[in-house]
């Protein structure tokens, strides 16, 4: 019976770890701001789901895989989050850098040009304005 015991713990043990490390299964970014974001793999590649202002943005961690597809080392990707996205003269909130196994994203806190995103879970960020 103690045998059993320590088996199942272990069992259950590996089963909570792995599902502590699994991926989001989306990347929820959540724009409180009265401008659209988008987020740039690697500085050059724009995300084709741009977060429209004050609106959530759902992405398929799927798709964030692709996009990163040959723009991450290590299995993590970075990317360059941008906004006013939807004028003429969009500008750099900052970069952030997603483990693309996990799902976590870092730094946690992004400042730049009077923007901040923070990121509150496994996948998922806020937008605000400063």
């Amino acid at each position: 019976m103690h045998r059993f015991l320590k088996i199942f713990t272990a069992a259950a043990l590996s089963v909570t770890a792995t599902a502590a490390l699994a991926a989001p299964q989306k990347l929820i970014t959540h724009n409180t701001t009265s401008v659209e974001s988008n987020a740039y793999v690697a500085g050059v590649v724009p995300s084709t789901h741009p977060t429209r202002a004050k609106s959530d943005g759902v992405v398929s961690w799927v798709e964030v895989r692709m996009a990163c597809f040959g723009h991450n080392a290590g299995g993590k990707c970075s990317a360059l989050v941008k906004m006013e996205t939807n004028t003429p003269h969009p500008v750099d909130l900052g970069w952030v850098t997603m483990d693309l196994s996990t799902g976590e994203i870092s730094p946690k806190v992004v400042k730049g040009n009077g923007y901040t995103l923070t990121v509150n879970n496994i996948g998922e960020v806020t937008l605000t304005k400063d």
